[in-house]
């Protein structure tokens, strides 16, 4: 192989590493310096470092080893660290770069309408003029695919840097694991993969700039939820319920799993509040009444809507469009509107 096509095949794996601080790629930060061949065995490939950490140092050479692999590389290949403090790029921690709200949106328990929630309250942030992007984080039961129009698998497209690109949806960014199964393929996993599809679904996707990622979580308070808490700095948590006291035990439970791991809690929203008959328009509490301000009271925080029991609400779902797009002047839009106004001054208070 001549030096100057196996210099550019190394260069392209190594520069799509990315590095374990800053969430960007090698390519991107500029580390990548120079490779020197030194006789027939051995290849040294040059990386310029912002700052000496042998930590990072040791994860960044393991992830450079694996990328150079598939190569098949002539020779032995010894990796160096050459400090550059010019590179200086700016340390995220644990954000996301180029996204200013990262909102989680948990329950505690199953069949509370959360991702519709979700889907709805990310339409009506966009009807607002912001930037809005989802993760359906409910790796066992993931319907946001279903509720924007899609069922079972998806071919997504990615960069060629080991990122993808999230669907676009009326102008919502979009990414599911529904996207990668079939529509009766059940998820067997165990924690520890759990959260590596969450930490991909957050760092390796190319999100662009977003005013608001929201985060659709799975039921309970798991391994799901204690994964997202490590891995990113959230802006705040929603609780959603409905008013019943068994889905209220269920969403305190959840409240005080936000509390622990130092998640603000931005409010309460009570979805199907009441039934209002669509011939006579009487309102009926089915579910119970008041649990979502009592719940709110409980734990001082704001109650951020009432949602209404509606039919439309479920015709809208299962034909893959929210109802708050579909229907802009109606309950429900105005509703979610009116959370998606609110949203902005519960998350400066703890800015």
């Amino acid at each position: 192989m001549e030096q100057t096509q196996l210099e550019n095949e190394i260069r392209q794996a190594v520069e799509g590493v990315e590095h374990p601080a800053f969430k960007r790629s090698l390519g991107d930060l500029g580390m990548y310096d120079r490779l020197e061949q030194d006789g027939e065995d051995v290849l040294r490939v040059f990386l310029k470092t912002p700052k000496q950490d042998r930590k990072q140092e040791i994860d960044i050479e393991a992830k450079v080893r694996g990328a150079l692999q598939p190569l098949q590389l002539p020779g032995k290949v010894k990796i160096r660290f050459e400090l550059d403090e010019s590179l200086a790029p700016e340390e995220t921690g644990n954000r996301i770069r180029g996204i200013k709200n990262i909102v989680a949106i948990g329950s505690g328990k199953g069949g509370v309408g959360k991702s519709t929630v979700t889907a709805n309250l990310a339409a009506a942030l966009k009807l607002r003029g912001h930037a809005v992007g989802v993760i359906d984080a409910d790796i066992y039961g993931p319907s946001l695919g279903k509720l924007f129009g899609f069922n079972g698998r998806v071919a997504l497209k990615g960069d060629g840097k080991n990122r993808i690109d999230p669907l676009d949806v009326n102008g919502i960014k979009l990414v599911s694991f529904s996207f990668m199964l079939n529509p009766d393929q059940a998820v067997v996993w165990r924690g520890p993969m759990l959260g590596k599809a969450v930490e991909q679904f957050l760092f390796q996707v190319n999100w662009g700039e977003l005013d608001y990622l929201l985060i659709d979580l799975p039921p309970g308070t798991g391994d799901v939820q204690l994964s997202l808490a490590q891995l990113i700095d959230l802006d705040g948590a929603i609780i959603v319920t409905t008013p019943q006291n068994v889905a209220l035990q269920d969403a305190g439970r959840a409240a005080h799993m936000f509390l622990e791991v130092k998640v603000p809690i931005l409010g309460v929203i009570e979805n199907m509040s009441l039934f209002v008959c669509p011939n006579c328009g009487h309102e009926s509490h089915v579910f119970s009444k008041n649990g979502g301000q009592s719940l709110a009271s409980r734990f001082k925080m704001p109650l951020l809507g009432e949602i209404p029991l509606l039919g439309d609400i479920m015709e809208s779902g299962e034909e893959g469009e929210p109802i708050v797009l579909r229907e802009r002047g109606g309950p429900v839009a105005q509703a979610f509107l009116a959370i998606a106004d609110k949203l902005p001054t519960e998350i400066d208070k703890y800015r």
